[in-house]
């Protein structure tokens, strides 16, 4: 919309639509409305979904929707600059390539096109920073049912040598197929139900979430099959709130252990969210699924080869570093000052490389709309 009818803090785009009628207005994030002419428009915060509304707003979101005030009126490639860093998802499994094309876009002014997808709010079509994704899934899923055929380890690893590492671990964790039981068999089949949509066979994400968590539908059959045949209270998603108060009542052991990653199994990586490092554990949707594997071959959960906590302590480092430097660049600090004293603290790792990329990108330059564009970011 043109930006004298979009208020601070906001930004709106025409829908196509012709009547208000026609419009899905079930997201209450959205505010869907016409203008005089009758077109409609879509108006959402440029402070995620978090802060959707002006009551959300804290002190330092005031503040700098003042210094945007301030700038007058913007051009369309700072808008669409601001809304990119608007739909930046710190989850996302594109950080920090995501990060460093926002501030390379703040330096130069332009936006890329099309720009790396950098999240889930609200962020336009644009470029995946996960290439072969779908293909990697794809490979998952075909061992998984090779496996479950009785089909050869060496065959597979024949067919596709550079999983060979992941084949062999899988194979290993899970033994042999005539081996398993009535159990694991289920649960593999409650694992594989997601993977439609995670192999990108099909893009209606709303179908397999159907099937995977609604009553009446395979993924609450399946988990119902296995509470019934063990003997334990109702599968949920590990997050849910009742998920630890079940858990709770479990004295067996090995019952436990079923509980624990079959409900790990029900979350279908946080509700089919395979874009991301899950907020609830940093784990990626890769790691997730081969925690799945090694759960339902072993029925323990905890997996003794990888190290823990190294996807949260990746980002919480990464984005120290990128704060640092956004702080350092707005404070008017050169780069090689913040070096210099940083080199006298033992922080436990360097943050040089993000404030080094943040200052590059950046640049010298400190006009009133990069550092409005930099508090935003």
């Amino acid at each position: 919309m043109p930006y004298e009818l979009v208020p601070i803090g906001f930004e709106a785009t025409y829908s196509g639509e012709a009547e208000l009628s026609a419009v899905d207005a079930s997201d209450g994030h959205l505010v869907h409305f016409a203008d005089d002419a009758g077109n409609v428009a879509m108006r959402y915060s440029l402070w995620g979904f978090a802060h959707t509304t002006e009551d959300k707003w804290d002190d330092e979101i005031r503040a700098i929707n003042r210094m945007q005030a301030d700038l007058g009126p913007l051009d369309d490639e700072t808008r669409a600059i601001r809304a990119h860093i608007g739909s930046l998802v710190g989850c996302d499994n594109g950080i920090p390539v995501t990060i460093d094309e926002l501030l390379n876009a703040i330096g130069t002014g332009k936006l890329p096109s099309p720009a790396f997808h950098n999240g889930c709010w609200l962020c336009r079509n644009g470029r995946t920073t996960q290439p072969r994704q779908g293909e990697s899934m794809r490979v998952i899923e075909d061992v998984m049912g090779a496996y479950l055929d009785g089909q050869d380890q060496a065959d597979l690893v024949a067919r596709h040598p550079f999983a060979q590492g992941f084949i062999e671990r899988a194979y290993s964790w899970l033994g042999s197929r005539d081996d398993l039981t009535e159990i694991q068999r289920l649960m593999l089949s409650r694992m594989l139900l997601p993977f439609r949509f995670f192999a990108k066979q099909t893009e209606d994400r709303d179908e397999i979430f159907h099937e995977c968590f609604d009553e009446g539908k395979a993924g609450k059959a399946l988990d119902a099959q296995i509470s019934a045949l063990v003997g334990l209270p109702p599968i949920v998603p590990n997050y849910d709130k009742v998920y630890k108060t079940h858990l709770a009542t479990i004295e067996d052991n090995h019952k436990r252990g079923i509980y624990v990653v079959s409900c790990h199994v029900a979350d279908c990586v946080s509700e089919l969210s395979d874009c991301h490092h899950e907020p609830r554990g940093f784990a990626s949707a890769f790691r997730r699924v081969e925690r799945w594997i090694h759960g339902i071959g072993t029925l323990q959960w905890e997996l003794p080869t990888r190290r823990p906590h190294t996807e949260s302590t990746r980002l919480g480092r990464l984005f120290f570093g990128y704060a640092l430097g956004l702080d350092g660049w707005l404070r008017g600090i050169p780069m090689h000052f913040l070096l210099l004293d940083l080199g006298h603290i033992d922080l436990g790792f360097d943050p040089k490389n993000e404030i080094l990329r943040t200052c590059a990108y950046l640049g010298d330059a400190h006009t009133p709309v990069k550092r409005w564009l930099t508090a935003c970011l």
